[in-house]
C-alpha cells in the first residue's frame, strides 16, 4: 500500500506541464513619447502604439494596426512562451491538437482598451524553437482563431518557445472618451488535452 500510495503521489509531476510566458500584459499607450517606430512581423512592417504613431492614422483614410508599446515584463512588444508537454498524448482536437499532441489556448482576456478588443485584436504565432506547429500564421482576430482560440500544437514530451504578436486595429474615425487614448490587457494561457 505504501508503495502505491508513493508511485500516486509522484504521477502528477510526472504528467506536469508548464506554460511560462515572460510578459501577460499588453500595454497600449497612443500618447507614449518618440517618434514613429516600426517593427517587421513576418515581412510587413507594423508601427508601435505611441504618440507618433495614432497622429500617422488621424492623417490616414484607412486602419492601421499597432504592436504594443510594450509587453509588461517581456521581450519588448512581444510575448514568448515556453510551453513543457508530459508524455501523454492529447486528445485529438479539431485542429489545435489534432495529432494526439497539446493545445496551448488563449483562456482569459481582462482589462481595457479604447475600443472593443473582440473585434479589433488581431494576433499571430511563430514558433521560435521545439517541436510545435502554430495554428495562426498570418495576423487573425483573436476571436476568430479556431479551437476556442487554439494558438499552437505542441508535441508530447517537448518543450517548445512561441512567440506571440498581438496588434490592436484603428480606424481614422474611431472616437475616444479621452485623447490620446490607450490600455491594457491581461491574457491567460492554458495547455489543454482538448
Amino acid at each position: 500500500m505504501g508503495r502505491a500510495l508513493a508511485l500516486f503521489l509522484f504521477l502528477p509531476l510526472a504528467w506536469g506541464q508548464t506554460v511560462n510566458c515572460d510578459a501577460v500584459d499588453l500595454r497600449y499607450d497612443f500618447s507614449a513619447p518618440g517618434p514613429p517606430l516600426t517593427l517587421t512581423v513576418g515581412g510587413q512592417p507594423y508601427y508601435v502604439a505611441n504618440l507618433a504613431s495614432y497622429l500617422l492614422l488621424l492623417g490616414g483614410n484607412g486602419p492601421m494596426r499597432f504592436l504594443p508599446t510594450e509587453a509588461v515584463g517581456g521581450s519588448g512588444h512581444r510575448l514568448a512562451c515556453t510551453v513543457t508537454t508530459p508524455n501523454r498524448r492529447g486528445r485529438r482536437g479539431g485542429v489545435c491538437g489534432a495529432r494526439d499532441d497539446w493545445c496551448l489556448r488563449v483562456t482569459g482576456v481582462s482589462g481595457s482598451l479604447p475600443v472593443d478588443w473582440r473585434a479589433r485584436l488581431y494576433v499571430l504565432v511563430q514558433v521560435a524553437s521545439g517541436r510545435a506547429t502554430s495554428h495562426v500564421t498570418s495576423p487573425t482576430l483573436l476571436d476568430a482563431v479556431p479551437d476556442g482560440r487554439g494558438l499552437a500544437s505542441v508535441d508530447r514530451n517537448a518543450t517548445a518557445t512561441l512567440h506571440l504578436y498581438y496588434w490592436l486595429e484603428l480606424w481614422p474615425g474611431d472616437t475616444f472618451p479621452a485623447l490620446p487614448a490607450g490600455g491594457t490587457l491581461t491574457l491567460t494561457y492554458e495547455l489543454e488535452r482538448n
